[in-house]
């Protein structure tokens, strides 16, 4: 398993160059294709309104996304050669109101996509839903890179939170291609007592054995909590180990007009201090 072809979303211009750090070491690391991608979104336009709506107001959408696209441009060039590799710029015209659409269809074809966390209080021009989108809907790993901080490494030192189901399985071999050898893996079963099944008798040791085989130092590190729930455990075991990244499925599904996550990924998601590997 290797890293070819890395897909970044780059509408969250704030932290376009913190991204763009994260993008440029991995793909420098795995010897990857990077695709920087820009979304100017269609406009919507609510039908109770549409009659009043001019070409005026349209242009000025998409100018709002268009002069922000330009910006964004020069830096991922500057990325790009600063490590010395050509990577390839994509600005294309949404058939959606929604960026994630885009970002989703694009990505689909890669091997990783790295995206902002983004949230409601992202002022990114993004929806607010947008993370929670691409995780769900793109069928591929999405590393999500926090609203804050900057990272000297990543995929180098990582938690894994594990509970041995599809979701987690998934995203912990997504990870695997992003780890190499002399990488440092805890493996964490929070509260494992509660849902372990056969096989279980150390819990997530198996999971190590199999990571070591990829060259990975592992260890499990099965965890019982008394007053704080999976997240908390996580992100407080994140910042004890000193950790890089964080692993973890990502449990919930997509109704109509309505995402819905399960409590611990919802939480990490809003909560993160460091990448976050997540696949669905």
């Amino acid at each position: 398993m290797s890293v070819g072809t890395i897909l970044v979303s780059l509408n969250d211009v704030d932290r376009s160059k913190e991204i763009l750090e994260i993008t440029a070491a991995l793909a420098d690391r795995h010897d990857a294709h990077v695709i920087g991608l820009y979304v100017i979104p269609a406009v919507y336009i609510h039908p109770g309104i549409s009659a009043h709506v001019t070409a005026d107001v349209i242009d000025w959408g998409r100018k709002f996304f268009q002069d922000r696209a330009d910006g964004v441009k020069k830096l991922f060039d500057a990325e790009m050669k600063k490590q010395g590799f050509k990577g390839e710029w994509r600005q294309v015209d949404g058939i959606s109101h929604l960026v994630a659409t885009s970002v989703v269809e694009h990505g689909r074809q890669s091997d990783l996509i790295v995206v902002s966390q983004g949230g409601k209080n992202s002022n990114n021009g993004c929806e607010a839903d947008f993370a929670e989108r691409i995780v769900l809907d793109a069928g591929r790993p999405v590393l999500l890179i926090p609203n804050a901080g900057t990272f000297d490494t990543v995929a180098q030192n990582v938690i894994f939170g594990w509970n041995a189901t599809r979701e987690s399985a998934r995203a912990a071999f997504d990870a695997v291609p992003l780890l190499k050898d002399g990488a440092k893996a805890h493996v964490m079963w929070v509260d494992s007592d509660l849902d372990a099944g056969d096989g279980a008798a150390l819990p997530g040791a198996e999971l190590a054995v199999a990571l070591s085989r990829h060259g990975v130092e592992a260890i499990s590190e099965p965890s019982t909590t008394a007053n704080i729930d999976a997240a908390d455990a996580l992100l407080n075991r994140v910042s004890d180990a000193g950790a890089d990244m964080l692993v973890m499925g990502a449990y919930g599904h997509s109704r109509v007009r309505e995402l819905v996550f399960g409590g611990a990924t919802r939480k990490v998601l809003d909560q993160m201090t460091v990448p976050v590997l997540m696949s669905h």
